[in-house]
């Protein structure tokens, strides 16, 4: 599950910057990427610091000419894409392949800077390309002169209109962010030209990353939106659909790989043909078979790798293996409405009890080997609304026991807690690989230690995350159905801070908002939203850091009855000396975000 995935980009930051929207910026063309360590702590909650305003754009990467071109570069991973539309796209597998198919108005480099993709700059309140109106907003983007699609056709502000009306539509159905901030757009202008203005009913501070690929209108116009996952882009051929990144399919052999070819109209956006022939992406279908795979020479760049794979590629040639910090990180989620069904008014001192009890560092030295660091933050160091808050990753079973005694759990003949004949047991909820199995064991070893029965049940993806909608009712441990008491999975850590409004504001659960959903804890915590209202209606940055530092306050105090952090995953790569222009990225997009620079030689 993602949080945001949005497709190029993922989760990204906020920019203040100083380009004129009138002024065209090239794109960029190594970079020192900064890694990301561990929320630092000294103990104590932070008051806010002094800040500076957030210099976002300016990215230090600067890609080296290549000294040939031509030649292939094969791609490795393990898990085989369900979808190439960035609008469908549910999973970091998917968001890599569609990161070379297609581009944004920006995109996001390894250090986190916007860089113009098809737009020619970044617009802010500071620049003018953004203008309060009212109660809303205008936001100009000028898109970059002569743009083509894949297919020869213009790229223009009609693109981006049609873009805003295909997911609006309802007919549209199971888009990952739903329709967060598109629905407050009321119209967008330009037409056919390159200058365009979308205008916002209300103030919405995720505009930067609110359109992560312009979509082409008149491909779209192809099928009606209730068709468009089986008939826009389709996996069966994906080399129907028209894009507008540095390579596009050629041909698709389901489960196994995708052949890509160089896109001939990519040099309307970037100055420069792609430099590869081509791109062949093989699919293994499990890591140690990938890793396997590069020992023997099959590929020049492996992912989808993470701390989990950290020991299986201990022996290969370190100079091969890229290990950096990446924005995703593990949890535990605890559904709200689940809690209150069972325990009533004891839901949210149990949920408090049980992420007492968790022994976070314990999961970190046992099952993860301590290639991990325990994290109490779910804000990556990186972003700019970072805040370091107090330490709360010391687990204190003590406590916790004392607060059931206290609320009325006394143990039965099985040694369980139980009150007014109701046993305190839980279900736990997980997808089927056998790490967060076997973390689960553990956190049900501990919690038996205080009287909590927990039951643990491993599934597959598809019943975890995907959207109700596409389940059987009462499909058990589907997160949208919220048929589950504890699950651990992993989401994306926002760069953007309204990333998080459709994870955690009470208005975004699934029951309220079908499209959209992403509020699977059912949280329903008046600060939260609070702070999450004042994130999503302002574009001055500073109050909006100032927001985003409650947010995290909340989630470090007691009043987090929602989730619990457990680390940052590491992102793990295998490659090739002869690939030239890698950087990787934190990001979603991963690896991919630069594709169009890479060379062999």
């Amino acid at each position: 599950m993602t949080r945001r995935l949005v497709g190029l980009v993922a989760a990204v930051c906020l920019v203040v910057g100083a380009c004129s929207p009138s002024t065209a910026t090239p794109r960029p063309t190594g970079l020192t990427v900064p890694t990301i360590g561990p929320a630092a702590s000294d103990g104590t909650v932070s008051s806010s610091p002094a800040v500076t305003h957030a210099q976002l754009t300016g990215t230090s990467y600067k890609a080296v000419a290549p000294t040939k071109t031509g030649g292939t570069v094969t791609l490795a991973e393990w898990r085989y894409p369900s979808t190439v539309n960035p609008y469908f796209a549910l999973n970091a597998w998917e968001a890599e392949i569609n990161a070379s198919m297609f581009d944004g108005l920006v995109r996001v480099s390894p250090d986190l800077k916007y860089v113009p993709d098809l737009a020619n700059s970044v617009p802010t309140l500071e620049n003018g390309g953004v203008v309060p109106n009212g109660p809303g907003m205008d936001v100009t983007w000028q898109l970059r002169l002569g743009m083509k699609w894949s297919d020869g056709q213009p790229i223009n502000c009609d693109d981006l209109k049609a873009t805003w009306l295909w997911i609006m539509d309802p007919g549209t159905t199971r888009l990952t962010n739903g329709t967060v901030g598109w629905r407050d757009v009321s119209g967008i202008d330009g037409g056919t030209g390159n200058v365009c203005v979308m205008h916002f009913s209300h103030i919405y501070e995720g505009y930067l990353t609110l359109v992560s690929a312009v979509l082409p209108a008149h491909y779209l116009s192809t099928a009606a939106p209730k068709d468009a996952a089986a008939k826009l882009y389709p996996m069966t051929n994906p080399a129907a659909g028209v894009y507008s990144g540095p390579y596009i399919p050629a041909s698709a052999k389901p489960a196994t790989s995708i052949t890509l070819k160089p896109n001939p109209n990519w040099s309307t956006i970037s100055g420069h043909l792609p430099y590869l022939d081509g791109i062949n992406w093989k699919f293994y279908g499990a890591a140690d078979t990938l890793i396997a795979g590069f020992k023997t020479g099959d590929f020049d760049l492996g992912q989808g790798l993470t701390n989990l794979d950290i020991p299986a590629v201990s022996s290969l040639d370190q100079n091969q293996v890229s290990i950096k910090s990446s924005l995703t990180y593990e949890l535990q989620a605890f559904n709200n409405a689940s809690f209150k069904t069972k325990f009533g008014a004891d839901a949210r001192t149990i949920i408090r009890a049980v992420m007492t009890a968790t022994d976070r560092k314990q999961i970190a030295n046992g099952p993860l080997a301590g290639n991990v660091t325990v994290d109490g933050n779910f804000v990556s160091p990186l972003a700019w609304f970072y805040k370091s808050e107090a330490d709360t990753t010391t687990p204190d079973s003590v406590t916790a026991s004392t607060v059931l005694a206290n609320a009325g759990f006394a143990r039965n003949k099985d040694g369980f807690l139980e009150k007014n004949g109701k046993t305190l047991e839980l279900n736990y909820c997980t997808t089927t690989r056998q790490l967060r199995v076997d973390v689960l064991k553990l956190v049900q070893s501990q919690l038996h230690d205080i009287g909590i029965k927990v039951n643990i049940y491993p599934k597959p993806p598809t019943d975890v995350f995907s959207a109700a909608g596409a389940l059987k009712p009462l499909t058990p441990c589907s997160l949208y159905q919220g048929n589950y008491d504890v699950a651990e999975f992993s989401l994306v850590s926002p760069i953007d801070p309204l990333s998080g409004y459709s994870t955690y504001h009470s208005s975004e659960t699934p029951e309220v908002d079908s499209r959209a959903g992403q509020n699977v804890t059912r949280v329903n915590l008046a600060p939260l939203d609070a702070a999450y209202d004042g994130v999503r209606s302002s574009v001055d940055f500073d109050s909006v850091r100032d927001a985003m530092y409650k947010v995290q306050d909340l989630y470090s105090s007691d009043q987090n009855s929602y989730e619990l952090p457990l680390y940052f995953l590491k992102d793990v790569w295998l490659v090739a000396p002869r690939l030239h222009n890698f950087t990787g990225n934190p990001t979603a997009a991963g690896a991919e975000w630069n594709i169009g620079d890479w060379w062999v030689g």
